[in-house]
């Protein structure tokens, strides 16, 4: 199983992907999730009319991998809520379908993306609206899918991001949208710190249930209040339990972490806001020695 982590954590430290890239190197970390989560807010590239700057962009990212000894196996579609408000949702829904075909130059094959939300969707009784209303939002980024053979994966979430809005928090939920939308390249990216904050500590029948519909995975850890993105060991994630799961399922994705705030968050605005760009290397391989740890520790064979 590779282990891979978000390029996303360090976009704090550098102007542009392609370093953020080559920072992973001598960390132990040879996967990699690209990040478009802010590529739907300007000054991303792939808001603007002309594709020629995000094109560049990801073709940097794709010789800073080579330089290093990357692969991309994994990525984050932009955080577009078609049911928000204030939003160009035309250059929105094109930098989500241009996400896509990024990870396609990328060859990546997985792409995790967040479904549309507000209150007029209420959680639970309104999940027939809700279930139509998305496979409206998901048709056109399948179709740009299909012209690559990419599986696009909905990702379920927590009563305390989410509040009344509908979205899927449990495996029965994500089988169930999955199944409604009935399309042979969608399925379910299971994160684990939302899991947590649902009270599922042990997430084993959940990530079982989810059977060959689990395409990915967002590995975090909290404690259980608030949405922290943090390395297993800091919260109440039971990890024996997760990759238990991951080995009697057998699993075919990846060991993909989130823990984008694990020593990494801005807290203030003076020379101290963040770690020093060696300290956060420093977490990185330890986060590096967490996964590789918990495969050793049931015998799954790390794929290098």
């Amino acid at each position: 199983m590779k282990i891979a982590t978000t390029i996303g954590e360090m976009y704090s430290y550098f102007s542009n992907p392609a370093d953020a890239v080559r920072s992973y190197a001598g960390t132990g970390f040879k996967y990699l999730d690209y990040s478009f989560y802010y590529d739907s807010k300007e000054p991303s590239p792939f808001m603007l009319d002309d594709d020629r700057m995000w094109k560049q962009q990801i073709e940097d990212c794709i010789a800073a991998a080579g330089e290093c000894g990357f692969s991309f196996v994994q990525a984050h579609a932009p955080g577009y809520n078609p049911l928000g408000a204030n939003c160009d949702h035309e250059r929105c829904m094109r930098a989500m379908i241009r996400s896509v075909e990024a990870s396609a130059m990328l060859n990546i094959p997985t792409v995790v993306l967040h479904t549309s939300f507000n209150i007029k969707h209420v959680y639970p009784i309104d999940k027939k609206a809700y279930f139509e209303y998305n496979l409206r939002f998901l048709q056109p980024i399948l179709a740009e899918a299909e012209k690559h053979s990419i599986t696009i994966c909905i990702e379920n979430t927590s009563t305390k991001n989410m509040g009344v809005c509908y979205f899927p928090r449990t495996a029965a939920e994500m089988n169930d949208m999955v199944a409604f939308v009935n399309h042979p390249l969608l399925g379910c990216c299971w994160d684990t710190g939302h899991a947590v904050m649902e009270g599922k500590d042990d997430q084993y029948d959940d990530l079982m249930e989810l059977g060959s519909n689990l395409k990915a995975l967002h590995i975090h850890d909290n404690n259980s209040r608030s949405d922290q993105h943090l390395a297993p060991y800091c919260g109440r994630l039971q990890l024996d339990r997760l990759v238990a799961a991951l080995k009697d399922m057998e699993f075919p994705g990846c060991f993909t972490f989130e823990a984008d705030c694990f020593m990494g968050k801005n807290t203030g605005s003076g020379p101290l806001a963040q770690p020093p760009l060696e300290i956060r290397r420093a977490a990185l391989a330890l986060l590096y020695s967490i996964g590789s740890n918990a495969l050793k520790a049931y015998g799954i064979e790390e794929d290098r």
